[in-house]
């Protein structure tokens, strides 16, 4: 193709601290949480600003296929990379490292989640096309965010500033390491020292300069990836080669080994809708610091978040830092601080249908 820039948009999460809105056979990828649309539309459309839209793909498990096809009606489904079965990002992406390349070995590869909210398309543009640059030299690139508090939800970059190049305007610091989603107080001094980004869980890089990597940092993931392109040029024994490799997280695999890594540090607002208090933070207040999604009634709250889809009206009375949340799926009753523990109530449910 005369046009080698490429985006993938892994798409295959559960969503699982979104509950009770985000269930496995709707996760929160496919709603409107934020933002007015899809947060997989919202992914695509700030995307086919600077990728051509035939040069956009999208991989996750088969079952979401026709909920990705409703989110983006102009997405072809040869564009669709089926995975054979959730194992985490490591796989995910060597698969698709292995379809790419049959189209296009000296392809450049952007990956992204399907689920973070990103409104400044024109600056998440420029910057990503610029990072698409720098990824020429051999390097894995990614994107820091620079934090302004003390999160402990996010894994962190630690960077430093020698050997730091400009492409288009933008720079570029050699990373040191990451660091896994630490306590408050070590997230406070990461805060405090000034190189410690919070990670984006985005990649850009050539598909050739990926599969190098894997082989010289991670050999048995290597010797997966040649297994199973061997199979699929074959087209026999894919799925079960598939079956075999270990599910891990391209952070552990590849990301925190590798010593080529560029960062820059995003210009564009960014959050990854992680949880409920991602909604939270993201919305207007009113004047007792509560978010009132839909026509709830707050009488003598505060700081909280009330969140319905349903006709039925709901009220709260007397609240601090609580949130409601009522959907078709179920009803949610948390405290603000408590809210990533929704996957706990997930794992619950799975349990009592065993």
């Amino acid at each position: 193709m005369s046009d080698s820039r490429y985006a993938l948009i892994m798409a295959g999460g559960q969503g699982t601290r979104f509950w009770p809105y985000s269930t496995e056979k709707k996760p929160k990828q496919f709603l409107d949480i934020v933002g007015g649309s899809s947060l997989i539309g919202q992914t695509y459309d700030r995307l086919k600003v600077f990728i051509p839209p035939e040069n956009i793909f999208i991989i996750a498990d088969r079952k979401y296929l026709d909920l990705t096809l409703e989110a983006i009606p102009e997405l072809k489904e040869a564009n669709y990379i089926i995975e054979p079965s959730p194992k985490n990002t490591a796989p995910c992406l060597i698969l698709a490292n292995i379809v790419l390349s049959g189209m296009d070995p000296e392809g450049t590869l952007l990956v992204v989640p399907a689920d973070h909210y990103i409104p400044e398309k024109e600056k998440f543009s420029e910057e990503m096309k610029n990072a698409m640059d720098a990824a020429d030299e051999r390097v894995i690139v990614t994107s820091g965010v620079k934090p302004y508090i003390p999160h402990t939800g996010y894994g962190y970059i630690k960077f430093n500033s020698s050997g730091t190049i400009n492409v288009g305007g933008t720079e570029f610091f050699n990373v040191e390491e990451f660091r896994e989603k630490p306590s408050f107080d070590i997230a406070e001094q990461y805060v405090k020292a000034g190189n410690y980004f919070w990670n984006s869980g985005m990649f850009i890089y050539k598909l050739k300069f990926f599969k190098e990597f894997l082989e010289e940092y991670a050999p048995e993931y290597h010797d997966f990836y040649l297994e199973l392109e061997k199979n699929f040029e074959e087209g026999a024994g894919f799925g079960d080669t598939f079956a075999k490799v270990i599910p891990e997280s391209i952070d552990y695999v590849l990301m925190e080994k590798v010593k080529e890594v560029k960062m820059f540090g995003a210009g564009f607002t960014w959050n990854d809708v992680g949880a409920w208090l991602s909604v939270y933070e993201l919305n207007e207040k009113d004047k007792s610091n509560n978010v009132n999604i839909e026509k709830n009634i707050i009488i003598d709250s505060e700081n909280s978040l009330i969140y319905s889809t349903e006709e039925k009206p709901v009220a709260v009375i007397g609240l601090d830092n609580v949130a409601v949340i009522n959907t078709e799926n179920g009803i949610l009753v948390s405290n603000m601080d408590k809210l990533q523990n929704v996957k706990d109530v997930v794992m619950e449910l799975k349990n009592r249908k065993n």
